[in-house]
């Protein structure tokens, strides 16, 4: 396997090795033309074993989606810094300027999020998901304001902007060039100078 993904370089177990399969095998195909076979193409022991453990793609997706949003979550960065300082964090992490983007997750992920749109078993964990994110972003501004370093009157719903900046900004960088990312950055940057910051 070639292009070995971080959280991927040391399967704990025979499930782990199948969802590390699994995503190789999405990552190659598409979630249109996978099949159980393709992802036994992937896996370095039976394939019977997959059909031991999922009885069918989508659940083994689903689980593999669960995977993957909890590392998500898990590398969401902690408010131990200044409320300024964990902002400027937060935008890196955003628009990938901080040597941790990984294009090939990104690309999983927005595959996954669209089946949202149909399958609300892959809903239910983005709304789990998206919503511990916003609340974490929420929770560090909260306390911007109470340190007086924020002028902002819902943290919740500023949050929420900085989601769906995120949102699109992991669909742009699998569809458009670095150019359009520039100028939202650019602009992103000017909307917390303005809106965040007391004056």
């Amino acid at each position: 396997m070639t292009n070995e993904i971080s959280f991927f370089q040391n399967p704990e177990g025979t499930q782990e090795e199948i969802l590390e399969a699994t995503f190789y095998a999405l990552r190659q195909h598409g979630y249109a033309d996978l099949t159980i076979s393709k992802i036994g193409d992937e896996f370095e022991k039976s394939q019977s074993l997959i059909y031991h453990h999922y009885d069918n793609k989508d659940e083994l997706l689903v689980d593999l989606l669960d995977y993957m949003l909890e590392q998500v979550e898990s590398q969401v960065p902690l408010p131990n810094q200044s409320p300024e300082e964990y902002i400027e964090i937060i935008v890196d992490e955003m628009f990938g300027t901080n040597g941790n983007n990984n294009l090939e997750f990104t690309q999983a992920i927005i595959e996954l999020r669209a089946q949202a749109a149909h399958d609300d078993n892959y809903g239910r964990l983005f709304r789990r998901s998206d919503d511990f994110i916003r609340k974490q972003i929420a929770r560090a501004i909260r306390a911007g304001v109470d340190a007086g370093a924020f002028d902002v009157e819902n943290p919740s719903q500023t949050a929420a902007l900085f989601h769906t900046v995120l949102i699109g900004i992991q669909t742009e960088q699998i569809t458009s060039d670095e150019e359009p990312i520039d100028y939202t950055r650019a602009e992103f940057q000017r909307y917390i100078e303005n809106c965040l910051f007391p004056e």
